[in-house]
């Protein structure tokens, strides 16, 4: 009986240990999150969440604030759609903000700052999935706010979606039929020989351009030649003009002087003319005498050709006395 008795208490000594490791084990690898204080959190995604399971973690800046704890398939009739919600608990003691302690307030703030959930690879080679939080200020803010209790997270799509998306909006039955059709025309055209037409032409056309290219640089060329010549003959034409135009300043100054003593002895003659013409001047006195003289000539003389013209004989028996005399 006392032996029976020795085994109960030690396997009940056995599963009380076993109890006791268990719990903890548990608050070790929960990393004292067991019995924390969390906040749950909903995030709806509409693509696509092959590779999340329950219990990945949910990361902010590559720091664990929680994991996953449900996720469920929601299909809404009013347009038809499907998305996937997730839930998490979020460990709100790891996110401190100026050392003021972060209430339910605090995702509904981030939200409006641009915070947003994406999934994410754990590892490429099993294909996991994790939610990793980041902000994205630019990105639109859709919510669905099907879950009144807990604070919603805004998704955005990962950069594999996006492409899918893109590829999926795709017509890609037209653009065979394009490709189709691209095709048909090219045989077309290689079939009537216009290629072969095109291609003799375009040789033709480089011959030409390289004819015209050869003239035009042999014509270069001339105007080169002709051009230095010109520039050697009007070279040596200003250096003429610049030996020469010395020579010709000192001649016209030279002439200058020579007019200016012509323009001074022209002076002089005039003056010494106006001295001669003076009224008070001899030369002008003796012209008076003599024109004075040549006045009682010229009576003289009237007065001998009236008497001759009257008495023809006075040359033989003299003038004879009239009753005036």
């Amino acid at each position: 009986m006392s032996t029976k008795k020795n085994t109960s208490l030690a396997i009940g000594a056995f599963i009380a240990g076993a109890v006791l490791l268990v719990f903890v084990a548990l608050i070790f690898f929960s990393g004292g999150r067991l019995f924390a204080e969390k906040d749950r959190v909903i995030m709806y995604f509409s693509g696509s969440v092959q590779g999340l399971q329950v219990g990945a973690p949910i990361k902010l800046k590559g720091v664990v604030l929680g994991q996953i704890n449900d996720i469920q398939i929601i299909f809404q009739s009013d347009d038809k759609t499907i998305v996937t919600a997730v839930t998490a608990d979020l460990v709100m003691e790891r996110i401190s903000s100026e050392g003021s302690k972060i209430d339910h307030d605090f995702i509904v703030n981030a939200v409006a700052n641009g915070l947003r959930a994406q999934l994410n690879y754990q590892s490429f080679l099993t294909g996991l999935l994790y939610v990793e939080l980041d902000f994205y200020p630019d990105s639109e803010l859709k919510l669905y706010e099907l879950e009144e209790d807990y604070a919603e997270i805004p998704t955005i799509a990962t950069s594999f979606e996006e492409i899918s998306n893109r590829f999926q909006e795709l017509d890609l039955k037209g653009l065979v039929s394009n490709v189709n059709d691209l095709a048909e025309q090219v045989s077309a055209i290689v079939g009537d020989g216009q290629v072969q037409k095109t291609l003799t032409n375009f040789n033709q056309l480089i011959v030409s351009l390289e004819s015209t290219s050869n003239n035009l640089n042999g014509e270069i060329t001339q105007m080169s030649g002709q051009m230095t010549q010109t520039l050697s003959e009007l070279n040596t034409l200003i250096g003429q003009l610049n030996t020469t135009t010395p020579k010709i300043a000192e001649a016209l100054d030279k002439s200058l002087q020579e007019l200016q003593t012509s323009m001074s002895n022209f002076d002089d003659a005039t003056a010494n003319v106006n001295y001669l013409l003076s009224d008070d001047s001899i030369l002008v006195n003796q012209i008076s005498s003599t024109l004075e003289d040549v006045s009682r000539s010229a009576q003289a003389f009237r007065s001998l050709s009236e008497t001759l013209e009257q008495q023809p004989e006075a040359l033989l028996r003299g003038r004879k006395l009239t009753e005036g005399d």
